[in-house]
């Protein structure tokens, strides 16, 4: 058997379903793959939004992604899809070649394994035809183990030489790897924070990437009830728990003033499955009087303002969560906290953003712009949102609960969204909406064809200030000229239809929302150019470049 052949079976052994890509040097290989009954293979416009789509696939279906790109210049691309898949924790392996062995003259050689160790992927390279299969394994079981991408190089006079191996023989990393062990936590640790909770009075409960899973909700809610705690999460996890009449939102830089002021009383706070890091923690000045009480499966996680927790618990976060809810149960621990009417009101009326800016001709204010979006698109339909100055409005602003909710922040850089969301749409084959600036946009526009060719029921949302908002506004509180970030954005309608899409542009709410009732009521991938006021600043933005106390 050739070991292009030897390889591709085995990644179908190991349950690959889906293949995001671009064809290159891996021409066997790819060739071997599509021939097995039952294999998608998206073909992308960019290596680096292969990697997105199947990023964005991994992080809804629960499953690792697999990606395949050529070698050197296509593998170079991927760098920074790979660097936000390795800070997202999201198990990947992305197939790819290499130049001949002792050919560092080719002109697409390049050190490969260094570039990747940098990005924070793993990199195995196959040196012998008989380790082909085994190397599938390892990259199967470490992106799982190690929940981050694994780059896997099958160089190309490797690829096409014979090997054994057949269909009946190879065993999947699922027999070496069944999932991660429920940590249970140590008693001394326990007793420790049931004490710390036991003493409080106003505790507050923050969840994280880690606490997204029903078991883990279900124990926190109880807790929650059980103590009087207000529920806040971090961006990553907005929107867990959201039906509560207690639910405060995103902890940190995204909270309300009238959120942070009830923060401020905090005597206690028990992180879940959170990193608690810089943003949790408004750059370290939030719950300046509490004891922190952080579950992590972790050995150690130091918090966003360099100190440990007064109590640090290594363990599963859902069954650390039940144990100290039944020890306080034990106790007979029942408390009011903030579970009060007058907190109630407080939250009720948190949302609203007083602050008024002149609206140029032909914008529309991005908060109202986001609050119609909200409003009218079904919670059926997913949201994928950036980072940036834009992707600010969604964060505050949009409060139905909607599954998936992901945002794509892991290198806090922008042009990720919507190869992202048609990774996630393939997913799920359910409508999603992704919300990214104009900048943003042009990073990855080409994808629209990728979306349009796969008739992907996907709303992709540009609000649009024909700028770069968040240099526009550092530029502008410099005083420095703010012409250096304005800059024109193409037609993003006439890109649209150009790659197959729908799409219309929105200079008021009403067009807003037109727009959105377009899309609901056709088929296909639809771009909604909203042209957004520069001179609205987002919340976040007025508190880091003004000071301002909102």
């Amino acid at each position: 058997m050739k070991v292009y052949d030897a390889v591709a079976n085995a990644f179908v052994k190991e349950g690959t379903s889906t293949l995001f890509g671009l064809l290159g040097g891996q021409i066997s290989w790819w060739s071997s793959i599509a021939r097995h009954p039952g294999i998608q293979i998206v073909d992308a416009r960019d290596e680096g939004a292969a990697v997105s789509m199947a990023d964005g696939w991994a992080r809804v279906t629960g499953k690792t992604g697999v990606c395949s790109v050529h070698y050197g210049p296509g593998l170079s691309r991927t760098t920074t899809s790979l660097i936000v898949a390795a800070r997202s924790h999201t198990p990947l392996v992305v197939y790819t070649s290499k130049t001949p062995f002792n050919n560092e003259r080719d002109p697409q050689y390049l050190d490969q394994e260094k570039l990747v160790n940098v990005t924070g992927a793993g990199y195995i390279e196959v040196l012998t035809p008989s380790f082909a299969e085994n190397a599938v394994r390892q990259a199967f079981y470490r992106a799982r183990l190690e929940s981050r991408p694994i780059v896997m190089c099958l160089p190309v006079d490797i690829q096409d030489k014979e090997c054994d191996g057949g269909d009946d023989e190879y065993q999947p990393s699922s027999t070496l790897f069944t999932g991660q062990q429920r940590i249970r936590p140590d008693l001394e640790r326990l007793n420790e924070a049931v004490k710390i909770i036991a003493a409080s009075r106003k505790p507050v409960v923050v969840l994280g990437r880690g606490a997204m899973e029903p078991q883990t909700t279900e124990a926190a809610a109880r807790l929650a009830k059980r103590i009087g705690a207000l529920i806040a999460t971090t961006l990553i996890a907005k929107g867990v728990l959201g039906d509560s009449e207690y639910h405060a939102g995103i902890s940190g830089l995204y909270s309300t003033r009238a959120v942070m002021q009830l923060f401020e009383e905090a005597d206690c706070v028990i992180g879940i499955g959170a990193g608690l890091n810089i943003r949790t923690l408004a750059g370290g000045f939030l719950y300046p009087r509490a004891r922190i009480v952080h579950i992590d499966i972790a050995p150690h996680v130091l918090m966003g303002n360099g100190k440990s927790a007064d109590c640090y618990i290594q363990g599963d976060a859902a069954v650390t969560t039940q144990e100290i809810d039944e020890m306080l149960a034990q106790k007979g621990i029942s408390k009011e906290g903030y579970r009060t009417a007058t907190v109630r009101k407080v939250l009720r009326d948190a949302d609203r953003d007083p602050a008024e800016f002149e609206i140029e001709p032909g914008t529309v204010d991005p908060r109202e712009a986001v609050r119609v979006m909200d409003e009218r698109l079904p919670s059926n339909v997913g949201l994928v949102n950036g980072i940036g100055h834009g992707a600010s409005f969604p964060v505050v602003v949009m409060k139905k609960p909607r599954a998936p909710q992901v945002y794509v922040t892991g290198f806090s850089c922008i042009g990720q969204v919507l190869a992202t969301a048609i990774g996630i749409g393939v997913g799920i084959g359910e409508p999603i909406a992704a919300v990214e600036g104009d900048g943003g946009a042009m990073q990855n526009i080409q994808e629209l064809d990728t979306a349009a060719r796969l008739g992907l029921k996907l709303l992709y949302v540009i609000l649009n200030d024909q700028a770069y908002g968040a240099e526009y506004h550092r530029v502008k509180v410099r005083g420095l000229d703010t012409n250096l970030s304005a800059v024109r954005s193409p037609d993003f309608v006439a890109l649209g239809r150009g790659c197959g899409c729908r799409g219309r542009v929105a200079r008021t709410s009403e067009d807003v929302a037109a727009g959105i009732d377009e899309f609901l009521a056709g088929d296909g991938p639809m771009v909604l150019d909203v042209r957004i006021s520069r001179n609205v600043l987002g919340i976040p933005y007025r508190r880091l470049l003004y000071g301002e106390d909102v």
